[in-house]
């Protein structure tokens, strides 16, 4: 675009402002370091936040086959806890009636308590049906939800995985985004510090001009990007 090489310009002698051109070309090149970590930091941020939806839309499909595997399980957790409810119920009512015929043995007359005594033998020798029938459903419920289990394992294990590593991933997308900013905003910042300088430098007389002009114009090819 220009028949001059600015690097050239910047190079050459001029005069008693030479150290403060080249100050300047230390700033023009601190401007340029900046943006290329800005660049850097974007393309980091944009495969982070690649990556993050990636793992985000692999914990959704592994969540379709935990979620169908959860159902039985839970439901098999439901019924074991009902039926384990229901026995303790029915063993409770039996504790109660056997405490119950012990004190009536124990108390009153005697034609009292051998006939309680007996209604306690009789007791403790049967084998209730609802506490049968409790114990039997438990042990049913039990084989259901052992049954279930396996399945619901083998789908939770790789869901748990998928969704932590789309947390992580996004987390990161997160912080690489957050560095871009700050990325963009160092090259702001050095560009805008640049800028002032050449404008104070400038201002004095016998700055070398043609050679500021150059790095003038490199900033300002510069700020198109940003």
């Amino acid at each position: 675009k220009y028949e001059a090489d600015w690097h050239n310009l910047v190079n050459a002698d001029q005069g008693d402002n030479s150290a403060k051109i080249a100050e300047a070309q230390d700033k023009l090149s601190a401007v340029q370091e900046a943006f290329d970590a800005s660049a850097a930091a974007d393309a980091a941020a944009a495969a982070a936040l690649k990556d993050a939806l990636a793992k985000e839309q692999a914990a959704k499909e592994a969540e379709a086959p935990f979620k169908a595997a959860e159902a039985p399980f839970k439901a098999a957790q439901e019924e074991v806890e009902s039926a384990l409810a229901e026995v303790k119920a029915q063993e409770d009512a039996y504790n109660s009636k056997t405490e119950e015929l012990k004190k009536a043995s124990e108390e009153g007359g005697v034609v009292s308590r051998n006939r309680a005594k007996v209604s306690l033998d009789a007791h403790l020798a049967e084998d209730p049906l609802p506490l049968r029938k409790a114990k039997i459903t438990l042990e049913a419920a039990n084989k259901r939800a052992e049954k279930a289990r396996q399945p619901f394992l083998e789908a939770r294990a790789p869901f748990l995985a998928a969704t932590e590593a789309a947390e992580a991933a996004r987390t990161e997308a997160e912080e690489a985004k957050a560095r871009a900013a700050a990325a963009v905003q160092a090259a702001q910042d050095a560009v805008a510090e640049a800028e002032a300088f050449l404008a104070d430098l400038m201002k004095n007389p016998g700055s070398g001009h043609g050679a500021l002009w150059w790095i003038e114009r490199e900033l300002y090819e510069k700020k198109k990007y940003m």
